[in-house]
């Protein structure tokens, strides 16, 4: 992305309160560890431009020139007015500029291979829904497939489903949170944040109930099935298949087969190992397993 012919307001003291407003609340904490590691001035400009953002680089990196006072430090300029969503994956954009600059100096194309993989890597940690909506990284992901230099219509779309730009993002996320939907955002001020609090909350709540719900369920089908065993079918030995209910199993020619469905003359029954369907006339002689009717023969196999 070229660099603009306009002026930025460069944000050097206090970064964690400068970019507070600006970035995701749950990437800030990635974004100044990255920041810590690397040094670099994060500049914001409030002039609308083509340019969403932009890297530069040091106009001086050796000591001698530092002594003479040319600026020693990396920059990445970000406009302001930028939809949350957009305005991170521009950072990480220039990001991975400043990582590759870094990496292997001004011998390599500014949006080449190299630039492309460190890309990639760096966004690995902001692939979240805590991060980003659903929607948003499912355009990222297309995105990465090629990993253009442009900021493609398909990204700039699922963003701006979100708000075209910083006003709007806040206005939409405001309307969600009084339908009950939260979406990842920065630090809300505080009205907002109690209301988002609160709606988690509520979510959290309705999750455990659900959760209590099953395992009431659970355990109330335990204190059912043994009072089913109790009364199983349990016979052994030859009978003929007409006298056994359904779901017993029997064993014919060293095959067990569990009756499926009862008829006026013939039973369908299902092999236990294969699965396969036959049917067997009423009076043909079979070999009742132990427990019939509980679901195990008399080896312990079901």
């Amino acid at each position: 992305m070229p660099m603009p012919k306009q002026p930025s307001i460069r944000v050097e003291r206090d970064l964690e309160k400068a970019l507070k407003p600006y970035i995701i609340e749950e990437a800030l904490p990635k974004i100044l560890q990255m920041l810590r590691i690397h040094p670099a001035r994060i500049a914001f400009s409030s002039r609308k431009g083509r340019t969403l953002g932009y890297y530069a680089p040091p106009k001086a990196e050796s000591p001698a020139a530092i002594r003479k006072g040319f600026d020693s430090m990396h920059t990445i300029s970000l406009q302001i007015d930028l939809n949350p969503y957009a305005l991170l994956f521009v950072f990480l954009h220039e990001w991975a500029h400043f990582v590759t600059r870094k990496q292997y100096g001004e011998g390599v194309p500014a949006h080449g291979k190299e630039w492309k993989s460190n890309f990639r890597k760096i966004f690995v940690p902001f692939h979240s829904t805590d991060i980003f909506p659903g929607e948003v990284l499912q355009a990222i992901d297309t995105y990465f497939i090629k990993t253009s230099r442009f900021f493609e219509a398909g990204l700039e779309q699922a963003c701006a489903r979100y708000g075209s730009d910083r006003k709007a993002f806040f206005q939409t996320c405001r309307q969600l949170m009084r339908k009950g939907i939260v979406i990842p955002s920065p630090a809300l001020p505080e009205k907002d944040r109690l209301l988002s609090e609160k709606i988690r909350q509520e979510k959290e709540t309705a999750r455990q109930k659900e959760i209590r719900r099953q395992l009431e369920k659970m355990e109330n089908e335990k204190k059912r099935r043994p009072m089913a065993e109790k009364s199983a079918y349990r016979v052994s030995g030859p009978v003929v298949s007409g006298s056994l209910p359904e779901g017993s199993l029997f064993r014919m020619e060293g095959e067990m087969f569990r009756i499926l469905e009862k008829g006026p003359s013939f039973s369908k029954a299902e092999s236990v190992k294969t699965h396969r369907i036959i049917r067997i006339h009423q009076s043909v002689e079979v070999e009742a397993a132990e427990l019939a009717g509980t679901g195990r023969d008399k080896d312990g196999s079901s």
